[in-house]
């Protein structure tokens, strides 16, 4: 579809492909996009598993380290005020999360060791 721009007396009357340009490009990506062939993953290996491993092992320090800095905060508020009840309640619930973080990423390291023993188990590593 071509749109036309309003003209002055004497000029002709200019065309605008743009819309229909975008609309052509745009079903063309779709199609190939539809058409394509999904991209599949490698399963991860050896050396992944290794790193999978020591960036958990990272991770579960850091949260520790946090556990550690609630725990201070915690054992600072001494008051019975509702503030300072509220934000123990608060740090009760963040060290939770952080607790369930550090068993996931245990869980994960013993995953991945049992794979890593596998890959050994069959000749690869």
């Amino acid at each position: 579809m071509l749109r036309h721009v309003h003209h002055g007396p004497g000029q002709k009357p200019r065309n605008r492909p743009w819309p229909t340009v975008l609309a052509t490009l745009l079903a063309a990506l779709s199609l190939a996009a539809l058409l394509g062939a999904p991209a599949l993953a490698a399963p991860p290996g050896p050396a992944d598993l290794s790193r999978s491993i020591e960036t958990a092992r990272v991770a579960i320090a850091g949260h520790e380290k946090t556990i550690v800095s609630y725990d201070a905060e915690m054992r600072s508020l001494t008051g019975n005020d509702p503030a300072s009840a509220r934000r123990r309640e608060e740090i009760r619930i963040i060290k939770q999360h952080y607790v369930r973080e550090i068993e996931a990423l245990k869980a994960k390291i013993i995953d991945d060791y049992k794979k890593i023993q596998e890959f050994k188990a069959r000749g690869i590593f």
